[in-house]
Order: structure tokens, then sequence, then C-alpha cells
């Protein structure tokens, strides 16, 4: 029982083995990779906390403060935080109301980038 059959050798590399690891897609793909891998890098020294994490935690932290700044920026540009010249800044309750309304209004707003 089974005296015909040929012992398993192990293929040898022929010439279309060996130029597919030349293969250009493959190239692209490594090269693709490896900046994928470098800006994944510089996002996560930007971003607080998000050192160690796999690449779709990442992103979503990445997300998450990006929007943060986002609303930062929109408080920095509002008028009412910022008393006139000479003038008293404004009560607590204000700036509360206020952020509230920012981000109420952000909410509502769809974004280009999301």
């Amino acid at each position: 029982c089974g005296g015909d059959r040929k012992s398993a050798t192990k293929p040898t590399k022929t010439s279309a083995a060996t130029s597919s690891a030349k293969d250009p897609q493959s190239d692209a793909a490594k090269t693709r990779r490896e900046r994928i891998g470098e800006r994944l890098r510089v996002l996560q020294e930007l971003v607080p906390n998000g050192s160690k994490v796999d690449m779709v935690t990442m992103l979503d932290k990445a997300i998450t403060y990006v929007k943060f700044m986002q609303l930062q920026l929109t408080v920095l540009e509002t008028d009412a935080f910022w008393p006139a010249q000479g003038g008293e800044a404004p009560e607590i309750s204000q700036v509360k109301a206020a952020l509230d309304a920012i981000i109420l209004s952000s909410s509502q707003q769809p974004r280009q980038w999301s």
C-alpha cells in the first residue's frame, strides 16, 4: 500500500519564484507600509496618550484630539470670552452658556473632514 508513491520532496525555487521577490507591486506595498508606519509614529508623538496602541485606537484618539483642538480654536475665536479693553471678564455662567452653545452648534453642523 503506497509502494508506488514518490517520496515527497521540497520544491526548488524556480526563476518565477525568484522574480516574484523583485515584483514592483510588492516593493510598492512595502514602501507604502513603511510610510504608513512612519506617519503613525509621528501621529503617536503628537496626540496625548497615543503611544503603544493599535492603529485603529490611535486613529480614534487622533480624531477625538483634533475635534477637541477645533473646539479650543472656536472658543479662542469667540469674542464673548474676551473682555473689551478695560472691561471685566465674563461671568463663569456666561462662559458655560457660550461653550454649550458652541458645542451644540458644532455638533449640528456637518464636518467636511468627518
